[in-house]
């Protein structure tokens, strides 16, 4: 792709009795579903909160791959709340990974989210609750793990916030499940801007520079999005332009190899034999009415961050100054900062800028939660 040692559980030990039900695990790469409805005894991997520091705590723990290790995560977050009241909508984990090493867990795989509750309908999730198994009770929706703190800033966090109302429900027709496909969705979840889009004849198209399942270059959330997560009305929903079979348009270079073809501007060419537009009637008769509306849904969301270090490498001071400095700029309710923003060569949104002012992540006093 172009942008590419303590117990958990005190007195109860390092084992777990976990009822697995379905759960979504949500990623920039892809939809990766655990359905099972039986109980298994789970050795959980050790946890520990080191640092209880002012924006977010420092935990170590044998490896950082909780990005491909569910009971990792649960790990982490049972060891939390071990500390810390049930009053957060979500979880942000960290690798602590000095080097930026991007296949720290597996090849494309930089970022993802676990839905674990969802009470809302008329949304891209399905209502279920496994929250408790990770240590909340009453609060938590969602965790997000990153490989690296950049991508507070960068758009990943942006796109796998977006996933707690697009996880595990098809919304629109998709090449890839989860990801908007080649649509003018136009979101952080894919598609392109509709005033990009040019036939090319014989069923070719070409977009503009994007992804089917992620924003190349960080956007605001789209309209859609935007619905689905209670923000705005159906009626500032436009039509959506899909090709239900989109895919790349490929030449043969070499054996073995294949390049992608490219428009007059430099664009990637897609082709496609099936097209709908779909409107958000059309979208609201297949997933029902948004409930809560946009008028009563959720706006404000408290978050709470860890990061997760394996003790190998020790953690500087100036690490940690800027880690706080990359969340105060992302949960800021105003634009982010034209100084951090210069420093940048990418477009940088924070949440509340993504949501165009109308919902906010409250970071707040983490210890103030302390128990």
């Amino acid at each position: 792709m172009r942008k590419l040692l303590s117990s958990v559980f005190g007195v109860y030990s390092a084992r777990l009795l976990f009822a697995l039900t379905p759960v979504a695990l949500l990623s920039a790469c892809g939809y990766v579903p655990v359905s099972t409805s039986y109980v298994i005894l789970y050795d959980l991997p050790p946890a520990k909160i080191t640092q209880h520091l002012r924006n977010f705590v420092v935990l170590e723990t044998s490896n950082t791959d909780f990005g491909v290790d569910p009971l990792l995560t649960i790990s982490i977050c049972r060891e939390f709340y071990l500390y810390y009241e049930d009053e957060f909508d979500i979880l942000v984990l960290m690798a602590h990974n000095p080097d930026k090493l991007l296949d720290q867990w597996r090849n494309g795989l930089r970022a993802k989210m676990t839905v674990v509750r969802n009470s809302e309908v008329g949304t891209g999730t399905k209502i279920f609750d496994v929250a408790n198994g990770y240590g909340s009770e009453e609060k938590l929706r969602g965790v997000a793990q990153l490989i690296h703190h950049d991508q507070l800033l960068d758009g990943l966090l942006l796109h796998e916030i977006i996933h707690l109302w697009y996880a595990n429900r098809e919304v629109i027709p998709t090449t890839r499940f989860g990801h908007w496909g080649f649509s003018s969705v136009g979101g952080q979840l894919g598609g392109f801007q509709r005033e990009e889009l040019r036939s090319l004849g014989d069923g070719k198209y070409s977009a503009g520079n994007f992804s089917p399942h992620l924003a190349l270059v960080s956007v605001p959330y789209s309209p859609l999005e935007m619905y689905l997560a209670g923000w705005i009305g159906s009626d500032d929903v436009p039509d959506i332009w899909v090709a239900e079979d989109g895919s790349w348009l490929m030449s043969e270079v070499a054996e073995d190899q294949r390049q992608h073809q490219t428009d007059a501007n430099g664009n990637w060419i897609f082709t496609t034999s099936q097209i709908s537009t779909w409107s958000i009637e059309q979208i609201i008769e297949q997933l029902g009415p948004r409930s809560p509306d946009f008028e009563s849904s959720q706006k404000e969301f408290r978050v709470a961050f860890v990061l997760v270090t394996d003790g190998r490498i020790p953690i500087q001071e100036a690490e940690l100054e800027e880690i706080d400095s990359y969340i105060e700029q992302f949960t800021k309710k105003g634009p982010v900062s034209t100084w951090f923003r210069d420093r940048s060569d990418e477009s940088l949104y924070n949440f509340w800028e993504a949501t165009r002012g109308i919902a906010t992540l409250d970071l707040g006093d983490l210890q103030s939660f302390r128990k």
